[in-house]
């Protein structure tokens, strides 16, 4: 099968790590290796390196080729001249890996998301796989939650799609990020989160962008004939930033009807803010995780971060403290989602240095 690994985000609710020449992708947040390359660690054995591509903004085109090194070859990994959203990414995926690699399966993944076991991972890929090669449908994986969670997107399921054992089902609503109530109740319903993950072939995607993306088709019609006899570079320079820019869950998925989700049951986090560190460290008898050089006195429920230099808190309770790259977050932890506008205001006033 095609592995497409969308990697061109910067990730502005991990400042001060994460920033435009070294995005969240890059960053080795867990321990392990960088995002990225956990992400192609779950790949093999599901996609051969001449079968795998990488999409990312021109910016970061280098960083990422440097990355993934003797992973992805260096035309698998291309550069979009502008940032479009996920329904432009992905349909310019399609084109570039039929082109290369004739109509397959295509499996699509963020480049900033952990699943474990990497081993149930693969079986449920090759299941969905296995559907999409028989029907025309569009997959998402919807993950079975854990817990009632207001940060991300739910799908309600309608009846059973599979043919083959899988836990496939025919999607009845995608829904948007809840309230507290509200999660709990999308949770006792059954729904499963919506993890961004999806797979069908490059004909069926490509198809229901045609029809509930005109726009967004044309631009890809006129790519895919252009890659014949021009550089891509070239072709996207004029083209791509002709795409409308709207992610794939709008453009297309909540549209069409051909439209399947398969009940993933393996442990998944979006790694959306720096919240993630508590599900990725131990924490003390007082409820803090800490990662670096650092200390704690008369607190509770605080997250630590430090890089480079000592960090020291006293008497504070329910805080997350980073430092990284000269500079130095401090937030309440039930504001954490709100990091990015701190990215926003360095904007307003040219800091670019920290951006």
């Amino acid at each position: 099968m095609l592995a497409v690994v969308m990697a061109g985000g910067v990730g502005e609710r991990f400042w001060p790590a994460s920033r435009r020449q070294r995005p969240k992708q890059l960053l080795d947040l867990t321990g392990q290796g960088s995002m990225i390359r956990l992400t192609l660690a779950r790949l093999e054995g599901l996609a051969t390196p001449g079968e795998t591509f990488v999409f990312t903004n021109r910016e970061q085109r280098d960083a990422i080729m440097d990355e993934v090194a003797g992973l992805v070859p260096p035309e698998n990994v291309v550069g979009e001249p502008d940032v479009r959203n996920t329904a432009p990414c992905i349909g310019l995926a399609a084109v570039v890996a039929r082109a290369r690699g004739g109509e397959r399966t295509m499996l699509v993944l963020p480049a900033d998301h952990l699943v474990a076991p990497v081993g149930r991972f693969q079986e449920l890929v090759r299941a969905g796989a296995r559907h999409v090669e028989a029907h025309a449908d569009l997959l998402t994986f919807g993950v079975t939650p854990t817990r009632p969670e207001t940060g991300y997107g739910y799908i309600r399921l309608a009846e059973p799609a599979g043919d083959g054992g899988a836990p496939l089902f025919r999607v009845a609503a995608f829904l948007e990020k809840p309230d507290a109530a509200r999660a709990r109740r999308l949770v006792a319903e059954g729904c499963l989160w919506n993890s961004g993950m999806f797979m069908w072939r490059t004909d069926t995607v490509l198809e229901g962008l045609a029809r509930h993306l005109p726009e967004l088709g044309a631009v890809l019609g006129r790519i895919a004939s252009g890659m014949g006899t021009r550089p891509l570079a070239e072709v996207l320079n004029e083209e791509y930033v002709r795409a409308p820019a709207i992610s794939i869950d709008y453009g297309l998925m909540e549209k069409a009807e051909n439209v399947v989700a398969l009940r993933a049951d393996f442990d998944w986090n979006d790694v959306g803010s720096w919240e993630f560190i508590r599900d990725a460290y131990p924490a003390d008898d007082q409820g803090n995780v800490a990662v670096g050089d650092h200390v704690l006195i008369d607190g509770s429920n605080n997250t630590i971060v430090s890089r480079e230099q000592l960090v020291a808190i006293v008497g504070v309770d329910d805080v997350v403290v980073v430092e990284d790259g000269g500079a130095i977050l401090v937030c309440r932890r039930d504001r954490v989602q709100e990091v990015k506008r701190v990215v926003a205001e360095l904007k307003k006033r040219g800091r670019s240095d920290l951006t």
